[in-house]
């Protein structure tokens, strides 16, 4: 791949001649943007990509960046067509079974399903079926041609993993791998001027001022903090010295990390094919305004950026990809009583276009708890500033020697459920009132898996005790004290619990009862990897809240993503991806990458409809 020195952006709006034409204009540069835009080069079609913030990449670039795509590269003997039909008898049984009833202190059943009564309410059709089930078939039957269509003619590159189970792993057609893929890492220094336009990961991921290592990086890095004496560390120390000596290297050159990894390397790598493809602009910091609609549809888009004005004409679709909902007015009607600092979503998600798309006669829905979910913590700005969500989805929570408990001082779920399980938990114990409830590990525990924000090895520990992010107590009782729990119920709690952890099972819960939340423990520990006693002091707690890491609710689209009118009708020329469309799971949350997957796909549907069907 040659290396351009052009950039993928224009300056300004006012670089775009009045009425020029695209024949389609993408609203947001996040990964299903990109794709579409992608997918519309691949077909000769020119595109103009209109992103409200400074950056491309949305939320999906501070992602795993990964996607679920059932019959993509299946494993364990399967067929492609063997595991979509599993797949698809897991996401039936997954998504239509019934909330289970509550337990003790708000117990659900050990698989992971939230609590509550009543079903996750995916909108019935009239028939009483479920509507959204025609668009996972479509899905599933898609997915492996869309990714094998970048593979072959784009730099988009996936990897598999070994083990990446689907979240529900007692469910009937759960996989414990092959569904789940990765973006390979990217070289950025291919995006020539454009890297530093991809948006940086969450400083919480990073070590060194900004290096994001990927997952196998992070299991050898931990070494090397827990446990630095160590021959594996030395081993580790070693063969980490070229990738950290470029980074530092990158610091002085490009001034942030050149090195992409995870959901980094899947904007990195989307966004060299639309370089490299020729067909695609971005307009960066600008927003839509208007949409005029003709008797065939959407004809033209007015974007501003504050300075200028534009009216774009669009000969074949609108496809609005903007994020969702989650830092927007819209938010206040969705998640009532929720603080913005709760959510882990990036600043530009405002629902921009939602607005125009409500004009257009496009049907926004609800649906589940209206959003994914995820414990977080709030890792104190830096300079006085804001505080910045930190998702507690796999690093520490499932490990043993951590418990969660509300601010009574009372354990209430199954730490190792999947992270949207757990916030859903959350909030339906209360947790909505502004209450948090507290992550607490004792000292084994933080030095060799860090706690939030504080590192493996324990790095960070002063700091966060100077900020207030951590609390610690020489024992539990002191710890309680300094939590404002009841006296003596924490350490009644952690005794109940340490009893469990000696035997391996945990009654009450559940906890490391599937291959998913036994994945996120320790593959070291005995019995359970994921169960270990809270028990050697000092004892430290992080204050957790139910985060929104994406939007579930969305507009109702059709197979081919095409936006509904109220009647059912598809509105002409206009299409609907990633967080602006509504969820295919119904608010569920079944696999990693469940978002990321469909948004791709999608994108492929979409993109291939518009160019068929309107001339």
């Amino acid at each position: 791949m040659t290396q351009s020195r052009r950039s993928i952006a224009v300056r300004s709006v006012r670089d775009i001649p009045e009425d020029s034409e695209f024949d389609v204009v993408v609203l947001g540069a996040g990964a299903a943007g990109l794709a579409a835009a992608v997918f519309a080069g691949l077909r000769g079609a020119r595109a103009l990509i209109v992103e409200s913030s400074e950056y491309i990449g949305g939320t999906s670039a501070l992602t795993a960046g990964t996607l679920w795509l059932p019959g993509a590269h299946p494993t364990d003997g399967r067929s492609a067509d063997e595991d979509r039909r599993l797949a698809s008898r897991y996401l039936e049984s997954a998504l239509g079974r019934d909330r289970p009833g509550s337990g003790p202190l708000g117990a659900a059943r050990p698989d992971g399903g939230p609590p509550g009564g009543g079903r996750l309410d995916a909108t019935k059709s009239p028939d009483g079926g479920d509507p959204l089930a025609p668009l996972r078939e479509r899905f599933l039957g898609e997915a492996a041609e869309a990714i094998a269509l970048l593979a072959r003619h784009t730099a988009v590159s996936f990897a598999r993993r070994d083990r990446h189970p689907d979240y529900l792993g007692s469910v009937e057609g759960a996989a414990v791998s092959g569904r789940a893929i990765e973006a390979v890492d990217f070289d950025g220094r291919l995006l020539g001027p454009d890297l530093r336009l991809v948006r940086p990961p969450l400083r919480d991921f990073t070590i060194f001022g900004g290096l994001a290592p990927n997952r196998d990086e992070a299991q050898r890095y931990s070494v090397i903090a827990a446990r630095p004496a160590s021959p594996e560390a030395l081993v580790n120390a070693v063969a980490a010295i070229p990738r950290v000596s470029r980074h530092l290297l990158d610091r002085l050159i490009h001034r942030r990390s050149s090195h992409l990894t995870l959901g980094n390397a899947l904007i990195g790598r989307l966004l060299a094919s639309l370089r490299r493809l020729g067909t695609a602009r971005v307009v960066l910091n600008a927003e839509p305004v208007a949409l005029t609609r003709g008797p065939a549809g959407v004809e033209a888009v007015k974007i501003t950026d504050g300075h200028a004005t534009r009216t774009v004409r669009v000969a074949r679709a609108v496809i609005s990809a903007t994020g969702g909902f989650s830092r927007g007015a819209r938010r206040a009607e969705v998640l009532a009583g929720l603080p913005l600092t709760w959510s882990a979503v990036v600043d530009s998600a405002k629902a921009s276009a939602h607005s125009l798309l409500e004009g257009a006669g496009a049907v926004f829905e609800r649906q589940g708890t209206d959003a994914f979910w995820a414990p977080i913590s709030l890792v104190p700005g830096r300079r006085g500033g804001r505080p910045e969500p930190y998702p507690h989805f796999a690093l520490d929570r499932g490990k043993p020697g951590f418990i969660l408990v509300d601010r009574l001082g009372r354990r209430y779920l199954n730490e190792s459920s999947p992270y949207h399980v757990l916030g859903e938990h959350m909030l339906a114990h209360g947790e909505r009132d502004g209450e948090p409830s507290f992550l607490i590990a004792d000292h084994r525990a933080v030095k060799r898996y860090g706690i939030g924000a504080v590192r493996p090895g324990g790095w960070g520990t002063r700091r966060r005790l100077r900020d207030g992010y951590l609390t610690t107590g020489r024992d539990l009782d002191e710890l309680g004290r300094r939590l404002d729990m009841p006296p003596g119920r924490l350490r009644g709690t952690v005794h109940r619990f340490n009893t469990f952890a000696g035997r391996g099972d945990d009654p009450d819960f559940g906890r490391g009862g599937d291959p998913y939340q036994r994945g996120l423990g320790d593959a070291r520990h005995r019995p359970n990897p994921s169960l270990g006693a809270v028990e050697r002091p000092p004892f430290y707690a992080v204050r957790v809240y139910p985060g929104d890491i994406g939007s579930a609710s969305g507009f109702v689209t059709d197979e081919n993503a095409q936006a509904l009118d109220a009647e059912g009708r598809p509105i002409g020329g206009l299409y609907v991806l990633g967080s602006d469309m509504r969820s295919i799971m119904g608010g569920r949350y079944p696999g990693p990458g469940i978002t990321l997957g469909p948004a791709i796909v999608f994108a492929s549907l979409a993109v291939g409809h518009a160019l068929e069907r309107r001339g």
